[in-house]
């Protein structure tokens, strides 16, 4: 159902009048975390009955026109991460027990939408369609968003996985391509409050090697990949229904909710302390580089030459090892994903450092977490999202990106709104509209800033990496 919030038309409309880049510099000189904010992060949402946190954006009812404060945001992105990744007596975490896309699929409905122990397996998308002969579905993929494939060092990709509480699971399962009920349902629906989906990012290790220092590290059922060629083409793509176990670190974790007057979710960012060089916001330069080397960055090598995206046949791979070639330098171009509210940078530094602290003081393993920092958060104005929304429309961290999931996507400036890459520019309500058919064209739907949605579809993002073949021939041949 369409969300409905107690929010008065008056505040509506004058914080629809106030420009994104002025709307909560009123509020920036107060203390950001708020006081006491860190100490409750263990009892608030670590717990195993805490609720997901909604209320960070929640209006004060004394002076409900009054702007939510750009810190608050980030408060709730560590609030969120802290709640994912709190662990049971088996320490797994949280976000490790909640329902994946392959579940959105399963004939058992009461247990797939369930919190329960899961094997993480980092599994093929089908390559066929849901129902036909074949099909197979899986919680992960090796290939990003924009179907690349970041190449960590010792050859192998990087994975992800996507797990959703069972608030945002229900809303999903009644919305899928594949069932036809997104085709038939209204516009102007939405995820209800407290709904939330984690993306995490995953380093393989091979038998041996050592994770990054400090880094979560669990037992994963990965992918066998194979090559597919054509006279035309070259693709590698996972062997359907063939894995193999193997140690892997998470390297990144996106964390994603509705909260109070926020339809369009926040959408937070975390990654390991040691993943890559973070450059200050808008001070990207092509010639700069660093002289410590990091998880998937080379010492002394130059920016310009990190986040390039290679296809086949430049990128090979050696069905026998596993492997691809070449490995790919990464960098973060935007330390704090451009924040470009008042104070934004060091808010943004702020919450993670008291954060940090805090989560240090947990006893291992749960200690663990607090080696990943807080990138950025981004979001629109109050009660703003509508069916023409996209990444012109965010607020705070305008270009947000994680290196280990948008390797590939990253743009060095805030100063140009038209030109800025963050989370809306792939989510948002035409998700479903701008492809060239096949497929055809759905129609747009607030919902649709789920890329759940499309699972076992071609909507999807294929698990799989194609480049063309320029075949030469010569006389004689």
């Amino acid at each position: 159902m369409t969300l409905r919030f107690r929010f008065t038309a008056l505040a509506i409309v004058m914080l629809a009048a106030v420009p994104a880049s002025a709307q909560q510099a009123a509020t920036q000189k107060a203390f950001c975390p708020t006081f006491g904010w860190a100490e409750g992060l263990v009892k608030n949402f670590q717990q195993p009955n805490s609720p997901f946190p909604v209320n960070d954006t929640k209006p004060n009812p004394n002076d409900p026109t009054k702007p939510i404060p750009d810190c608050n945001f980030h408060m709730w992105s560590y609030e969120a991460f802290v709640w994912a990744t709190a662990m049971n007596k088996l320490n797994v975490p949280r976000f490790m027990t909640l329902p994946t896309e392959e579940d959105l699929l399963s004939p058992t409905q009461l247990l797939a939408g369930t919190e329960h122990p899961r094997t993480l397996q980092l599994a093929a998308r089908s390559i066929v369609g849901h129902d036909l002969p074949g099909f197979t579905e899986g919680a992960g993929a090796f290939v990003q968003a924009d179907g690349n494939v970041l190449v960590a060092p010792n050859g192998y990709p990087v994975y992800t996985s996507v797990h959703m509480n069972p608030t945002y699971f229900a809303t999903a399962r009644k919305n899928l391509i594949a069932t036809g009920d997104y085709q038939k349902g209204d516009p102007n629906d939405t995820f209800p409050l407290g709904a939330a989906v984690f993306k995490a990012t995953w380093l393989r290790l091979a038998p041996g090697e050592e994770p990054p220092a400090n880094a979560f590290v669990t037992q994963a059922q990965v992918p066998v990949l194979t090559v597919q060629r054509s006279a035309t083409s070259i693709t590698i793509l996972p062997v359907p229904n063939k894995f193999v176990s193997a140690k892997v670190a998470l390297v990144g974790l996106h964390v994603v909710g509705v909260t109070v007057n926020h339809p369009e979710f926040l959408w937070g960012t975390f990654e390991h302390k040691l993943n890559t060089p973070q450059v200050p916001d808008n001070t990207f330069s092509a010639s700069g580089s660093s002289s410590t080397g990091y998880t998937f960055y080379k010492a002394n090598t130059s920016y310009g030459q990190a986040n390039i995206a290679v296809l086949p046949p430049l990128l090979t791979f050696n069905t026998a090892t596993q492997r691809f070639s070449p490995t790919t330098n990464a960098v973060l171009e935007n330390q704090t994903g451009g924040e470009n509210q008042t104070d934004g940078p060091a808010n943004v530094q702020s919450v993670t450092t008291q954060g940090q602290t805090y989560l240090a003081k947990t006893k291992p393993p749960q200690s663990v977490f607090a080696n990943y920092y807080l990138v950025g958060t981004v979001w629109m104005l109050p009660n703003t999202y509508n069916l023409k929304s996209d990444q012109s429309s965010a607020v705070g961290s305008v270009t947000l990106a994680n290196t280990t999931a948008e390797t590939f996507e990253q743009y060095p400036s805030n100063a140009d709104m038209g030109k800025v890459k963050n989370c809306f520019m792939c989510h948002n309500a035409s998700s479903y509209s701008f492809q060239s058919p096949p497929p055809a064209q759905l129609k747009n739907r607030l919902i649709a800033i789920s890329h759940t949605l499309s699972v076992g579809t071609d909507y999807a993002v294929p698990n799989m990496v194609s480049g063309n073949v320029r075949m030469l021939f010569f006389p004689g041949q």
